[in-house]
């Protein structure tokens, strides 16, 4: 028996001889120098990396890693390497839950309440499918776990049980598409309720074993030993940190695994040796929303098209993980690549892989589909010192956006979303490209006709949104009006409104106070709470508020008492 020390010294020692092209082997003639260059910029010894692999027919023709496993030890990135998967997790739970469904454990029509205890909600019938498709309206319970107050009980624990406590929905199931990382941790949770078993363990001997990932497993334990598993790291200014993905929620993520490993589940997608052939094609079918209308997704994979060819994958991204596997079904080609740095661009990459591949393939633009962004321009201090402010839909005081400025850099934030600064790059004095996208933000600067503001436009320049600059100020005797304690049963945690001056803030428990700035009448907005809207009385007097999120909407706090 190899013991793990044993192993780690292999792997120190295969990294040691690894050419400076990479580690890996490949059958792809002159296709490999054409990848090689494309993950150039991070095949060094002091940045971290991909592992790739493609195969075609359900042959392997290239595997190959870039950079390194772990920057303090000096491992390199190889075919052997075992990254965290984040959302790529999600195709085997829901092929977990298929599986049950084959066996006749339970049905995909079920409703949710039937295996979670103490289900409030019986008024909207979530079902297991909806969950798998992303259409159930439940909130996110991430969302909700992070307005909650301190636990010791891990979020993989906590997140059932405050998805039971929920009154209301996002949207009536079935409607609506909205990704739901919640949604996919309770399919987790129902896999072990039925089966007995945890998930990972259900998915070691139905799945992975089966088509022979010896080297992929859930990590639903932060002491389980991996051999061969990279380290995680996010970028700044100052270089690379050390990140890790929160270890232990399975079922929305927890995979860990290699890209040969992906490869041969991609194959399984064809063959299906494990799973009908029917729930595998349905995993790959689009869905049909109520009252009209498709999502391009099916049960934890996406539905889409590159350069004019169908394509099934899903990508994955959280600290120190970007991730993506995509089939090419009409071409029987399946391209993965895993990363251990958290802001490369892994569909760029994918897509890169791609057109070394298939050279063939229609395009509208030349060869590849990605649109030549166009370049960017140097903007000084006076130029950007307008921009900055807070920003609100003009059709909804939901929408709101925070703008910034930091050094020479605008970022935004969407306050209804999740808090993200997102760095936006100047093509322009008044343009500015937005990350992962061909959209731009347009600043608009104010007219006798509308205020300050920007709009969102698409590569045509078409306006997708507009946000106007906030300019809203609310009486002091409003604000005091609204000092107290509010109390939500939901999350089970009580919040303290106070007022610092002229600013309002929350004092929620384990966090640093958060002051939130106004954007309508009764409307707030601010860090980590989203957007804030109180509620009153016929009277006017103040019953309470709710927390809004995109993915976490109408959560009530109920006033409980007066602060102060």
């Amino acid at each position: 028996m190899i013991r793990l020390s044993t192993i780690g010294h292999i792997a120190l020692v295969a990294g040691a001889i690894c050419s400076s092209t990479g580690c890996g082997r490949s059958t792809a003639g002159s296709s490999a120098p054409k990848v090689d260059q494309l993950f150039a910029q991070w095949n060094r010894s002091d940045s971290p990396g991909c592992g790739v692999a493609v195969s075609r027919n359900g042959a392997v023709v290239y595997e190959h890693g870039y950079g390194m496993a772990n920057l303090e030890l000096g491992v390199r990135i190889t075919p052997a390497s075992v990254f965290g998967a984040a959302s790529i997790s999600k195709q085997f739970t829901a092929m977990s839950i298929l599986l049950l469904g084959e066996r006749g454990q339970l049905s995909l029509d079920d409703d949710v309440s039937r295996y979670v205890p103490n289900w409030l909600d019986r008024e909207h019938h979530i079902t297991i499918r909806h969950l798998l498709t992303h259409t159930s309206g439940l909130r996110d319970g991430f969302a909700l776990l992070g307005w909650a107050g301190p636990s010791d009980v891990s979020p993989n624990e906590a997140i059932t049980p405050m998805l039971a406590r929920q009154r209301g929905v996002n949207f009536e199931p079935g409607h609506e598409y909205q990704y739901n990382n919640g949604a996919y941790n309770l399919l987790g949770r129902i896999v072990n309720v039925v089966s007995g078993q945890s998930l990972r363990a259900f998915a070691d001997a139905n799945i992975f074993k089966p088509l022979g990932m010896t080297s992929t497993h859930y990590r639903d334990d932060p002491a389980i030993l991996l051999p061969n598993r990279v380290s995680g790291y996010s970028q700044d200014t100052t270089g690379f940190h050390p990140a890790s993905e929160a270890v232990g929620v399975v079922g929305n993520a927890g995979v860990y695994t290699t890209v040969g490993d992906l490869l041969l589940w991609e194959q399984n997608l064809t063959d299906a040796r494990v799973g009908s052939r029917t729930d595998i094609d349905s995993m790959q079918r689009p869905t049909t929303l109520i009252g009209g209308g498709t999502s391009a997704y099916g049960y934890g994979l996406a539905i889409g098209e590159y350069r004019g060819m169908r394509t099934v994958e899903h990508a994955g991204g959280d600290r120190g993980i970007a991730t993506n596997a995509v089939r090419y079904p009409d071409r029987q080609l399946a391209v993965v690549v895993l990363c251990n740095l958290d802001t490369i661009d892994v569909t760029r990459l994918t897509h890169g892989v791609t057109d070394i591949f298939i050279a063939d393939a229609p395009t509208s633009a030349g060869r590849g589909a990605e649109a030549v962004p166009q370049s960017e321009v140097s903007l000084s201090p006076g130029d950007l010192a307008a921009k900055p402010g807070l920003y609100r839909s003009s059709t909804s005081t939901d929408r709101v956006m925070r703008v910034s400025v930091d050094g020479k850099t605008l970022l935004a934030r969407s306050l209804y979303g999740d808090d993200t600064d997102l760095q936006l790059s100047p093509v322009a004095a008044d343009r500015f490209r937005m990350p992962g996208t061909s959209n731009m933000l347009v600043f608009r600067a104010p007219n006798g006709t509308q205020p300050q503001g920007w709009f969102v436009a698409n590569a045509d320049g078409r306006p997708l949104a507009s946000f106007d600059l906030v300019t809203y100020s609310p009486l002091i005797k409003d604000l005091q009006s609204l000092v107290g304690d509010y109390h939500s049963p939901e999350i089970e945690v009580t919040y303290r409104l106070t007022l610092n001056g002229s600013i309002l803030e929350v004092r929620a428990p384990g966090r640093p106070v958060i002051a939130i700035q106004p954007v309508a009448k009764d409307v707030f907005a601010g860090d980590s709470v989203g957007v804030v809207k109180v509620f009153r009385d016929a009277r006017g007097a103040v019953l309470g508020f709710s927390l809004n999120r995109d993915n976490a909407r109408g959560v009530r706090f109920v006033r409980v008492g007066w602060a102060g």
